[in-house]
C-alpha cells in the first residue's frame, strides 16, 4: 500500500507540475511579448518622427537602416495602402500581407511554446497614417533563448524544492493519518482474527494491501460474529426454558423443604405435647375410678406442672414462629451485656455459676434492634446454666470487634454437646436436655432472631469441657438521629 500511495502521490504531483510549466510558460512569453510591443511602440514612434522630419525618400530609408542596426534583432518591413511591401531592413523574415482593415497593433509569436527553448520571434504590425505612402509598419523581433535561460532556471529550481516538498511532506501526512492508522488497524484485524477460530480459506487468495486485507479479515469476523450471534441468541433461548425448569424445580424443592419442616414440627410439636396429654389422661382416669384417693391433691399438683410444661412449649413456639416487630437503635453492646449478666444473676440455677466477663475497649456502637439480641443472649446463658447443672461451673461473656463485625461469645464449662448432635441443635425441638427439662425450641429462636439483624451463630462444644457460642453481628455506621 505504501508503494501505490507514493506512485499515486508522484502521479499527482508530476501532473500538478505540467499545470504549472504550462502557466509559466504562458506568463513567461506574455512578459516577453509585452516588453517586445512595447519597444515596437517606441521605434514606430521614433520612426514617424524621423520620416516627417527628414524629405526625400533617400533620406527616409538611410533613417530606417540607421534604425535598424541600432536594434539588434529587430527588422522592419513598410506596407503601402494595398499591402505592397514597399521596402524593410535588418530581419529578413514573414513578409506577409498585413490586414489592412484594422487599424492599431496587431501582435503575433511564432513557434510557442518551443521558441521559448530555441529563441522565438514576435511580429507587430501599426497600421497608420504615415507619411511617403507608407500604410503599414511591421517590427519583426527576435527573442534570443538565451533571454529566458534565467527564468528556466530559477522555474526549474523553484518546481524541484516545491514538488519535492510537497512529495515529502504528502508522504509525511499520508504516514500519519493514514498509512500508519491502516497499519495499525490490518495488524489488529490480524490479531483479532487470530483470536476466532477461522478457516483457512477463509482468506482470499493474493497478498493485497493493507486496505484489502482489513476488508477481507472484516468481512471474515463480520460474518463469524453474526453466525456466533445466532448461536449465542439460540443458546439464550436454551438457557432461559432451563432456567425456567429450575425455577420450577426450585419452588417444587422449597415447598418441598417447607412441607417437610412443616412434619418436622408438627412431629415434635405432637411429641412434645403428646407426652403430658398422656400423662394428664392417666390421672385423669385414676381420678375418675377413685375419687377419694390419699394423693389427690399431689396428683392435681403433678397435673398443673404437665399443664405448664405445655403452656410453655405452646409460648416458645409462638415466638419462634411469630414475626418480631422491628424497633431500630443505636446500642451499645458492651451496656447491654452487662445488663443480661445483672438480669440473670442470683436466679435459681445461676447461684453456684461464677461470671467472668471481659468486654472490648471501644466497640463500635450498632444500629440493630437491642430487644431480639437481649432475648438471644438470655437463652444463651439460661442454656450455659443448664449445660453446668448444680454443680456449679463458669460463664466467660467475652466481646471484640473485627473491621466490619462485633462478635459475642458465651462459653460454659459444662458438659458439652457430642460431635454428632452440633449438626442438629438448631432444629425445633431437638434438645440434649434431660425429658421434660426442655422445648428444643430455644436455638432455634435464637438463630431466627440473629439471622434477622444479618448475624449468625457458631457453635462449638467438647465433651467434658464446654460449649462455646459465637454470636457475630454487621457494623453498620449509625444513621443521624
Amino acid at each position: 500500500m505504501r508503494w501505490g500511495i507514493l506512485v499515486n502521490l508522484a502521479i499527482i504531483l508530476f501532473v500538478s507540475g505540467v499545470l504549472l510549466f504550462i502557466a509559466f510558460c504562458a506568463s513567461l512569453e506574455r512578459a516577453a511579448v509585452d516588453s517586445r510591443v512595447y519597444q515596437a511602440a517606441v521605434l514606430f514612434e521614433a520612426l514617424q518622427k524621423q520620416i516627417l522630419s527628414d524629405r526625400g525618400k533617400d533620406r527616409m530609408w538611410e533613417r530606417v537602416r540607421d534604425l535598424c542596426r541600432e536594434q539588434m534583432g529587430f527588422g522592419l518591413l513598410l506596407y503601402d495602402a494595398h499591402g505592397t511591401l514597399i521596402g524593410g531592413c535588418g530581419l529578413d523574415t514573414n513578409t506577409d500581407k498585413p490586414d489592412q482593415t484594422k487599424t492599431g497593433k496587431t501582435v503575433r509569436a511564432e513557434k510557442w511554446p518551443t521558441g521559448l527553448f530555441h529563441g522565438m520571434v514576435v511580429t507587430v504590425d501599426s497600421t497608420g497614417d504615415f507619411p511617403e505612402g507608407i500604410r503599414t509598419a511591421r517590427g519583426i523581433m527576435h527573442i534570443p533563448a538565451s533571454v529566458f535561460a534565467p527564468a528556466w532556471k530559477f522555474f526549474g529550481a523553484y518546481l524541484v524544492l516545491t514538488q519535492g516538498a510537497l512529495f515529502f511532506l504528502g508522504y509525511l501526512l499520508f504516514h500519519r493519518t493514514v498509512i500508519g492508522p491502516l497499519a495499525d488497524a490490518a495488524d489488529l484485524a490480524r490479531k483479532a482474527a487470530g483470536f476466532i477460530d477461522l478457516p483457512s480459506d477463509s482468506y482470499p487468495a493474493g497478498r493485497g494491501d493493507d486496505i484489502q486485507k482489513i476488508a477481507s479479515r472484516l468481512r471474515v469476523i463480520i460474518a463469524k460474529i453474526l453466525d456466533d450471534r445466532q448461536k449465542m441468541e439460540a443458546l439464550i433461548v436454551q438457557l432461559s426454558t432451563a432456567n425456567k425448569d429450575l425455577e420450577k424445580a426450585q419452588q417444587g424443592l422449597v415447598r418441598s423443604e417447607k412441607l417437610a419442616g412443616v412434619g418436622r414440627l408438627a412431629a415434635g410439636l405432637a411429641h412434645e405435647i403428646g407426652n403430658p396429654l398422656q400423662i394428664l389422661m392417666g390421672y385423669t382416669e385414676l381420678l375418675e375410678r377413685n375419687a377419694h384417693v390419699e394423693s389427690r391433691a399431689e396428683i392435681l399438683t403433678r397435673m398443673s406442672a404437665e399443664l405448664k410444661r405445655i403452656n410453655e412449649i405452646l409460648r416458645h413456639l409462638l415466638e419462634f414462629a411469630r414475626p418480631i416487630r422491628k424497633q431500630i437503635e443505636i446500642c451499645n453492646i458492651n451496656e447491654l451485656v452487662k445488663s443480661c449478666s445483672a438480669l440473670i444473676l442470683g436466679r435459681k440455677g445461676f447461684r453456684n455459676i461464677t461470671f467472668q466477663i471481659d468486654l472490648a475497649e471501644e466497640l463500635p456502637l450498632l444500629e440493630t434492634e437491642p430487644e431480639k439480641l437481649r432475648q438471644t443472649l438470655v437463652n444463651l446463658l439460661f442454656n450455659a446454666a443448664d449445660a453446668i447443672g448444680d454443680s456449679g461451673g463458669t460463664i466467660s461473656l467475652r466481646t471484640s470487634a473485627t473491621p466490619d463485625r462485633v462478635l459475642i461469645e458465651v462459653e460454659d464449662s459444662g458438659c458439652g454437646i457430642p460431635e454428632s448432635d452440633l449438626s442438629k441443635i438448631f432444629d425445633p425441638f431437638f434438645t440434649t436436655k434431660e425429658p421434660g427439662k426442655g422445648t428444643g425450641l430455644g436455638l432455634a429462636v435464637c438463630l431466627a432472631l440473629v439471622e434477622s439483624l444479618d448475624g449468625s451463630i457458631q457453635i462449638s462444644s467438647v465433651v467434658g469441657t464446654g460449649t462455646t457460642v459465637l454470636v457475630s453481628l454487621p457494623i453498620r455506621e449509625p444513621s443521624v438521629i
